[in-house]
């Protein structure tokens, strides 16, 4: 990944920090996938696109897989972020801060 894409993306989530909830313009659902949620996150022309949950604690939100959308994103990434939710709701000892480096 680009420098300037992983400072974006970093910027995005610190920015983000601040709300209960983030605004739409930032995030979107997924029809079929009941609280997965995209980060939205354009950097040089790509759309990142972290895939991530409110969860598992209050006032958290995780980051499950990085995506790059090219058209829609692949069915497999949305299965691999749900599979790894279920992951981490039955073990919180999985959650880690997000490391901005």
């Amino acid at each position: 990944m680009p420098k300037v894409a992983k400072a974006k993306i970093n910027a995005r989530i610190l920015a983000l920090q601040g709300f209960p909830i983030f605004p739409e313009q930032y995030i979107s659902a997924y029809t079929g996938w009941p609280g997965l949620l995209e980060l939205r996150i354009v950097s040089g022309g790509v759309q990142y696109r972290p895939l991530g949950y409110y969860g598992p604690g209050r006032g958290q939100f995780s980051i499950l897989v990085g995506g790059i959308e090219k058209g829609k994103i692949p069915i497999q990434l949305l299965e691999v972020a749900d599979e790894r939710r279920k992951v981490v709701n039955n073990d919180q000892r999985r959650v880690r801060r997000h490391v901005f480096s």
